[in-house]
């Protein structure tokens, strides 16, 4: 390719990753009122949330594959379609279970979608351009994230709900047009589809996310609940072993036996875990708590960009002088620092109060995120690269996925738990939807009229005894995983002979599709 249409071609593919992000937060934006508007409960609200990154991860590393086998921009051009038909189906339902199922959809398209925007840069671009192509890349992927919510946030000002997805339809409809003009890429060499693994994983995601979202709803204990993570429990199980005896395994298990490999895949999860989460619960704490708009409630999750970018510059170097092990760990600590800082917030903070969290969340993203990226391709043959990037992938989709899934249900079931004697006096209706989310119970207070002013000071009350509740436990769960990260890690010494390994893989010679194995530790460096 000439310059000028690699350049284009950069382009096209960055808008459609974009694309991808910004279908997550434009959610994030709007919903509160769509939780208003269709009185939905917190359980309901994280379903629409979490369908679309739960069927994203459960589908990337299939979706990957299939597109080295038949055709990177064929698979990618069908995953547009379908992305922009779910996008449309959006802006026009009415109810939960069809917003649900348009969500699920729409991530069948970016499962699609994603991995061609990458791998047809690193299989066509030219040397010189490559691995700046996918810094760019990267950025496009961080960056949309947050104009894609203020975007959101700012339609959501003049109209309701469904405006926010307005950007997301007409922007897949651009990128469907354009992806023609993308080069076509293939693997005439790639395995066969590995069908058993892909049906387990997508078992075992499907039954652990749904436990954790239906847990606020029915309980911890309640034998759904229980039922839901065993099935979780025994299909990863059953994935392990079929990956371990398939010839062409959609996942080598055999990988994570690298403990610089494991840990860093483990911290990525965390990591994203707690951001997600983070953002998922701030979004709505400002605009039901706080009473912030939703163009106002994404300028502290916007402010978490301020360190990030900084500190990730300087993580490299941080890391060779405190190790490998110091970095990782310290992130963790500053992640659950993050959400003790939300045990602060109340019903009456201002916004500098709601930044603070984001802040630290960004100085704890930016300091693990490059050196576990980075380790992850270090750690891995110059033949097992594409395999490193699917997984990288996939860890952080896969955390975004837990983290919506936890948090939602630890809020809904504390609220409900906290706001349960003031609506035990209501009517039947008044009272199952005082219950079942905050939404639902300020819905209630405004039909009430001035006798409603009591019940949405006690509904405000309870989501901030819920969110202090979900804190805590995130604190005790960031903690014991940096406590893993820092038993798991190998030392200095046993660090330093990975670190000549990784010499040997980056001086591999070119592979048969022309990409660098250099060119993976770039492309992961998305934080």
């Amino acid at each position: 390719m000439t310059r000028s249409r690699e350049l284009w071609v950069l382009f096209v593919l960055c808008f459609g990753v974009g694309l991808v992000t910004a279908a997550l937060t434009t959610l994030y934006a709007a919903g509160p009122s769509l939780a208003a508007d269709l009185r939905t409960s917190q359980t309901e609200l994280t379903w629409i949330t979490d369908a679309y990154t739960l069927v994203l991860a459960a589908l990337l590393l299939p979706a990957g594959a299939l597109g080295d086998r038949h055709g990177r921009r064929e698979v990618m051009i069908v995953g547009a379609f379908v992305f922009g038909v779910a996008a449309g189906t959006t802006m026009f339902v009415d109810s939960v279970p069809a917003l649900i199922a348009a969500r699920g959809a729409l991530g069948v398209g970016a499962a699609l979608l994603m991995p061609s925007t990458l791998s047809i840069i690193t299989s066509t671009f030219s040397d010189g351009l490559r691995e700046t192509a996918v810094s760019i890349w990267t950025a496009a992927f961080a960056l949309a994230g947050a104009s894609g919510m203020m975007v959101a946030g700012a339609l959501l000002k003049y109209f309701d709900w469904h405006s926010a997805f307005w950007s997301v339809f007409i922007g897949a409809v651009l990128f469907l047009a354009m992806s023609f003009t993308v080069p076509k890429s293939q693997d005439k060499d790639a395995p066969p589809l590995d069908l058993p693994g892909s049906a387990l994983s997508i078992v075992a995601m499907a039954a652990l996310v749904y436990g954790l979202i239906e847990a606020g709803l029915r309980g911890w204990t309640d034998p759904v609940i229980v039922g839901s993570f065993a099935l979780a429990a025994l299909a990863a199980v059953a994935f392990a072993l079929v990956e371990l005896r398939v010839a062409h395994p959609m996942l080598d298990v055999r990988l994570f036996r690298d403990r610089v490999f494991g840990v860093s895949a483990f911290a990525i999860v965390v990591i994203y875990v707690g951001i997600f989460g983070l953002f998922f619960l701030l979004i709505l704490f400002q605009q039901f708590v706080l009473g912030f708009s939703a163009l106002t409630a994404t300028v502290p999750i916007a402010c978490s960009a301020l360190p990030m970018i900084p500190v990730t510059a300087a993580s490299s170097r941080l890391q060779r002088v405190f190790g490998f092990r110091a970095v990782i760990t310290g992130g963790l600590l500053l992640l659950a620092a993050t959400f003790a800082c939300l045990l602060n917030v109340n019903a009456d903070s201002s916004m500098f109060e709601v930044i603070v969290p984001c802040i630290v969340i960004g100085f704890a993203a930016g300091l693990s995120m490059v050196p576990s990226t980075e380790a992850i391709i270090t750690s891995v043959p110059a033949a097992q690269q594409g395999v490193a990037a699917a997984i990288n992938h996939s860890t952080r989709e896969l955390g975004t996925a837990l983290g919506v899934a936890l948090v939602g249900g630890l809020v809904s079931a504390s609220y409900t738990s906290h706001v349960a004697a003031t609506a035990v006096g209501l009517p039947g209706p008044a009272r199952d939807a005082s219950r079942e989310s905050v939404a639902g119970a300020l819905a209630v207070a405004e039909q009430a009229g001035p006798q409603g002013a009591g019940l949405a000071e006690a509904a405000r009350e309870a989501f901030v005894a819920a969110t202090h509740h979900t804190a805590t436990v995130m604190i005790v769960l960031c903690v014991l995983a940096s406590v893993v990260a820092a038993c798991w890690t190998p030392g200095r010494r046993e660090r330093r002979g990975f670190a000549l390994s990784a010499q040997t893989v980056r001086g591999s010679q070119v592979g048969e599709d022309g990409q660098h194995a250099t060119v993976g530790l770039v492309a992961l460096r998305d934080v």
